[in-house]
C-alpha cells in the first residue's frame, strides 16, 4: 500500500528507518517505572478475563465504575495529570507502561480516552483554578472528560473544523458534529470549534460542554471491539461563558497536543496487543500437533513467527524513541507519525499471521486473540490511521 504513495510520502518512510536505527533496541525501564508495570499488571491480573471484559463493556458507561474507582486509588489516574496541577506527572514513558498493561490485558477502562488525552488541555484553561478542580475530580476518579474533535477528513488541519460557535455577551451558540468520540458516557466533553466569520488562526476555541446540556443529540453505536462511542450534534446548543476554557493559541495547543497524545495513547496500547497476540501464537503453535509433530516443527511456521517477533521489536523501538522525544517539537511531530505507521504495519502482519497459524478458533469470540485483534483494528483507526500518517511524515519531512 505504501508503494502507491507519492514520492514525497517515500522520503517519508526513508524517514522512519533511518530514525529507528538510531534508537536503541531494548528501552530500560527505570526501578521506579518496573514497579509501575508491575502493580498495574498485577491489578489487572486480578480483574481480568476475555468474559469479565464483555460483561464490563455491557455496563451503561463502558467499564466498571469499581475498577475505575481502584484504579484512583492506586493513582494511576494521577499519572497523567501534571503535578502543577496536583498529580503526579509521569513522564510519557511511565504512561506509555500504563497503556500498554492495559492493551496487553484488553482492558476497558478509558485512562487514555477520559485521563491521559484530555490532562493536555488543562495545561491550557484560562482559569487555572477552574483547571486545578477538574484536575482533582479526574483523578479521584469522580468526573470524566472526554474528547470530541473529530470530525471525518482532513482531521490535523484546524482550517477544516466545521464546528462553529457564537459568543452573544455571556452566552455562546454552538452548532456542527462531532464523530467516533470514544466512552461518550463521560460527564464533560471537550470540543474543538471555530468561531463565526474568523479563520483557524485567530477563531479557534477550545469548550468544556456538560453533559446533559440541551441542545445535544446522541447517536451511540459499538465499536468493531465492542466499546462505546458516538457522534455529537451540536443544533444551536447554548452555553455560559464557563464552557470557554482556551482559544487562540492556547487552544491550537490543547487541540494539537491532544491529537499527538491521542496517537500515542493508541500505539502505546497497540504495542501491548501485539505482545500478547505474537505470545498467544507461541504457544498454540508449540502445543498444537499435526502429523505427529507441533507445527513448529516445520521450518516455514518458525520462519514466519521469526518475522512476527521482528516486526513487534521494531514496534517496540519506535514506541520507546517517542518516550526520548519531548511533545510539540517539530521531530517529535515526525516520530510520531513514524510510530503510527510502523506500529499499523507490525498489526498488520502479526494480526493476520495469528489468524492464519490458529485457524478458524482465532476469529471466534470465545477464544482471547480475536478480540486482541479487533480492539488493534479499532485502534489503527484512532488519531490518524497509516495513509494519513504517511502522508503527514511526508509534509512534515519536506518542510
Amino acid at each position: 500500500m505504501l508503494n502507491l504513495l507519492p514520492t514525497q510520502s517515500k522520503r517519508g518512510i526513508k524517514f522512519i528507518h533511518e530514525t529507528l536505527f538510531g534508537i536503541i533496541m531494548h528501552f530500560n525501564p527505570t526501578e521506579e517505572q518496573a514497579m509501575y508495570r508491575e502493580t498495574i499488571a498485577r491489578f489487572l491480573d486480578d480483574r481480568y478475563s476475555v468474559a469479565h471484559r464483555q460483561q464490563f463493556l455491557e455496563q451503561r458507561r463502558g467499564y466498571d465504575p469499581e475498577n475505575w474507582s481502584a484504579l484512583a486509588d492506586l493513582g494511576v489516574l494521577s499519572l497523567p495529570i501534571p503535578d502543577g496541577l496536583g498529580g503526579l506527572g509521569g513522564t510519557a514513558a511511565e504512561i506509555a507502561i500504563i497503556q500498554e498493561e492495559l492493551g496487553y490485558r484488553l482492558a476497558v477502562e478509558p485512562f487514555s480516552e477520559n485521563i491521559v488525552i484530555p490532562a493536555v488541555a488543562l495545561q491550557e484553561f484560562d482559569d487555572e483554578g477552574r483547571a486545578r478542580t477538574l484536575a482533582a475530580e479526574m483523578q479521584a476518579g469522580t468526573k470524566t472528560v472526554g474528547v470530541a474533535l473529530s470530525e471525518g477528513a482532513r482531521r490535523f488541519d484546524a482550517a477544516a473544523i466545521a464546528c462553529r460557535a457564537k459568543i452573544d455577551g455571556g452566552n455562546i451558540t454552538l452548532w456542527g458534529t462531532k464523530h467516533v468520540v470514544s466512552y461518550p458516557e463521560a460527564d464533560f466533553l471537550l470540543v474543538s470549534a471555530l468561531l463565526a466569520n474568523e479563520d483557524a488562526e485567530n477563531g479557534l476555541i477550545l469548550l468544556l460542554v456538560p453533559a446533559g446540556t440541551e441542545g445535544i443529540s446522541t447517536r451511540t453505536y459499538r465499536l468493531i471491539d465492542g466499546t462505546l462511542a458516538a457522534d455529537f450534534e451540536f443544533e444551536n446548543t447554548r452555553l455560559t461563558s464557563a464552557a470557554m476554557v482556551a482559544s487562540g493559541a492556547g487552544a491550537v495547543r490543547a487541540i494539537e497536543g491532544m491529537h499527538d497524545r491521542g496517537a500515542r495513547a493508541a500505539v502505546a496500547e497497540s504495542l501491548g496487543i501485539l505482545r500478547r497476540m505474537f505470545e498467544l501464537t507461541t504457544e498454540y503453535t508449540n502445543s498444537r500437533v499435526q502429523f505427529g509433530r507441533p507445527l513448529t516443527g516445520n521450518q516455514v511456521v518458525r520462519h514466519r513467527l521469526a518475522e512476527m517477533l521482528m516486526h513487534y521489536e521494531l514496534a517496540r523501538s519506535v514506541v520507546a524513541g517517542l518516550c526520548i522525544f519531548p511533545a510539540g517539537t517539530h521531530h517529535a511531530a515526525k516520530l510520531v507519525s513514524a510510530a503510527k505507521v510502523t506500529v499499523a504495519k507490525a498489526f498488520d502482519f502479526i494480526g493476520k499471521q495469528s489468524i492464519q497459524l490458529h485457524g478458524g478458533i482465532g476469529l471466534t469470540d470465545e477464544y482471547e486473540l480475536s478480540h486482541h485483534y479487533k480492539r488493534g483494528l479499532a485502534l489503527q483507526e484512532m488519531y490518524g490511521n497509516k495513509r494519513e500518517h504517511a502522508l503527514r511524515l511526508a509534509k512534515l519531512s519536506t518542510s
